[in-house]
């Protein structure tokens, strides 16, 4: 993270699509900032304790042209955001949620529903920003103008990295949500969607 705040900073013009799958796969499914709470990993065997880091509100911090998140379940709305990027000059990010199977501990044959349930259930949340002006898009503009979100429980049950929980984890998993799209209502829901 901090070489790409730096290049960020710096008004580099490039690329960087993060793939997050929530975890430090390449050493062995650990723990990451971008772990969300109450997941089990080989270095949390109880679930994490902590709050899951929000990389894409990191880089919103350095005012950048262009931010965007994406899922494998919206390719549509990926494709349409890469074209979008691809267009336009300076420092670029587009962060797609990519399920882990062995990690999250799920049949790779359910990986595009698992993408679909993340955001049905407002667990990750499709946007863009442009010149620093938000958009939502695809199904997150939906929940954003009143749609019903999913209960977050038919997401969690997929994957085995949350068998553990107990009502309080689950408990602090839906606060955490219903704070985000709490917060995403107060500053964005009377806007259509950020435009």
């Amino acid at each position: 993270l901090q070489a790409l705040s730096g290049a960020l900073e710096r008004g580099t013009d490039f690329i960087y699509v993060c793939y997050n799958n929530q975890m430090y796969s390449n050493t062995g499914i650990q723990r990451s900032g971008a772990t969300p709470y109450g997941a089990w990993t080989t270095t949390t065997w109880t679930g994490k304790k902590e709050r899951q880091k929000e990389l894409a509100e990191i880089v919103m911090a350095h005012h950048i042209p262009y931010i965007a998140t994406a899922t494998v379940a919206y390719l549509t709305d990926l494709y349409e955001k890469m074209k979008k990027a691809k267009e336009m000059e300076g420092p670029r990010y587009i962060e797609i949620l990519a399920p882990c199977p062995p990690g999250w501990r799920f049949d790779m044959s359910k990986t595009v529903e698992m993408s679909r349930l993340a955001v049905e259930t407002g667990a990750w949340v499709l946007y863009e920003m442009i010149n620093g002006k938000m958009e939502f898009t695809g199904y997150s503009k939906r929940l954003l103008a009143g749609k019903e979100r999913k209960p977050i429980e038919e997401w969690l049950r997929m994957q085995g990295r949350f068998r553990h929980l107990t009502e309080k984890d689950l408990e602090e998993i839906k606060r955490e949500i219903d704070a985000k799209w709490d917060y995403y209502m107060k500053i964005y829901g009377g806007n259509e969607g950020g435009k």
